[in-house]
């Protein structure tokens, strides 16, 4: 039951209406015996400066955000840790006396999940999207020593993040490039790991992917989870598929962490996302 003493989460976004962190956080706030609820609060771009303002007036403990919130975000924080500083970009907002820190629990997230597919040195990895869960893949990638190439709908935006990600790391500069999003199809099938790192196949989001070319053996990892075009189109290829709940159920349990200084039970969080008959 909610009382006086009850802490208070929540997930900022636009739209919130489809997310499935509410679930997954509460079942492990459960799990833990921690009294404690976590919401999902529709914030319209324009207003996400008063509601981050708002939410520490109200006394929230800490914060997600996501599309398209995680790089505005990034610029309200008081401060950022290390990985927030160097991507440019948050998804876990930590209360402080005054105001928010940002940390982004993205990217460790899949540099974990690629690592453990067998990412790694001399691995080629594409990414589909420029923004902030993009500037998060392109980060991870890096990371484990990979080349990058990006394809996005925003090809100056991609350019930047790749010329700014691999001067803040200390790479060769041909190490990551951007490429025109229509060369995307072509690019997919040279790459040993594919991130898709866009809004397309969102519900609310107009648009879908182009059909993509892959072969058996690459890693696929979708930011997006539900049935998805990529996520189905790469299955069915038989590549090793990293799905959107997957992601969504690491990076989550980082930030429990940061929150309340405790593990969470991954496995809570997954049964509570788990979707009847699989994926």
């Amino acid at each position: 039951m909610i009382g006086g003493r009850t802490q208070l989460f929540a997930l900022l976004g636009w739209p919130v209406g489809h997310s499935l962190s509410p679930a997954m956080q509460n079942a492990a706030l459960a799990e833990a015996n921690v009294d404690a609820v976590y919401l999902a609060l529709p914030v319209a771009p324009p207003d996400l400066a008063d509601a981050l303002r708002g939410a520490h007036a109200l006394g929230l403990k800490g914060l997600n955000v996501t599309v398209p919130h995680k790089e505005e975000a990034a610029r309200l924080c008081r401060s950022l840790d290390p990985i927030a500083a160097r991507v440019g970009a948050v998804n876990t907002l930590t209360r402080l006396d005054e105001g928010w820190a940002g940390h982004n629990t993205d990217a460790p997230a899949v540099r974990g999940l690629l690592t453990d597919a067998g990412v790694g040195p001399r691995s080629r990895g594409l990414v589909l999207g420029a923004g902030g869960a993009a500037r998060a893949a392109v980060w991870a990638l890096l990371q484990a020593g990979a080349e990058v190439t990006v394809a996005a709908r925003r090809p100056e935006v991609a350019a930047r993040l790749c010329r700014e990600m691999a001067l803040g790391l200390g790479k060769p500069e041909s190490m990551a490039r951007a490429v025109p999003w229509e060369e995307a199809p072509s690019q997919v099938i040279r790459a040993d790991a594919v991130v898709h790192a866009t809004s397309l196949g969102m519900p609310e989001k107009a648009g879908e992917l182009p059909p993509l070319a892959w072969r058996a053996g690459q890693v696929a990892l979708d930011f997006v989870y539900g049935d998805t075009t990529f996520a189905r189109s790469a299955r069915d290829a038989g590549t090793r598929l990293i799905s959107g709940e997957e992601v969504l159920v690491r990076q989550g349990a980082l930030a429990f962490r940061l929150w309340l200084d405790r593990h969470a039970s991954e496995d809570a969080m997954a049964r509570a996302i788990a979707r009847p008959g699989g994926r």
